[in-house]
């Protein structure tokens, strides 16, 4: 049987550099590069304070989100109309506002989180490979808990959860 402790957490890339090389490539030239996306989800919170989040875009610009919020009384779907078309420049320009070289350098958290936590992931792929980083999606909780996330990671979530609020026409979208 094989040891398990030694394994790469799921979502880690072959090839660190791969990926960087291939979010540049899909950045550069996001319409050749459909299956490239940006996904982040967060889930979690106690009974009547549940929270569920999920956006994602891919190269060709196609964009999918929503937001639950139940302590905040809050519950939106975002959607493709006449004045959100797909564009393929809106995934580069979220794609390289990520900065993923810095947040490759980003130490991953293995989870252990505490019960009722609102657990975020944030999932990159370039179409071949994907990245996950797995963080505390809500700060008071990540404080107490002692799990900030790294500084460059911090942006990266702060530039999903602006285009998210964007997509859904509201002000903050964060738990």
């Amino acid at each position: 049987m094989a040891d398990q402790s030694k394994a790469a957490p799921a979502g880690t890339p072959n090839v660190p550099g791969r990926i960087v090389d291939g979010m540049r490539k899909a950045i550069a030239d996001p319409k050749n590069h459909p299956r490239a996306f940006i996904r982040m989800t967060a889930s979690g919170g106690t009974h009547g304070e549940k929270y569920e989040f999920e956006y994602m875009i891919d190269g060709a610009g196609n964009i999918t989100s929503r937001m639950r919020d139940e302590l905040k009384g809050r519950d939106c779907r975002g959607r493709l109309d006449a004045d959100k078309q797909a564009d393929p420049k809106r995934f580069a320009s979220l794609a390289e506002a990520i900065h993923i070289d810095s947040l490759m350098e980003t130490e991953r958290a293995a989870g252990g989180f505490p019960p009722d936590s609102v657990v975020g992931r944030l999932e990159i792929s370039d179409g071949e490979q994907s990245v996950s980083f797995v963080f505390l999606a809500d700060d008071s909780q990540a404080a107490r808990a002692g799990f900030r996330p790294s500084e460059s990671l911090l942006r990266a979530v702060d530039v999903v959860y602006q285009a998210a609020a964007a997509h859904l026409n509201e002000k903050d979208v964060r738990p």
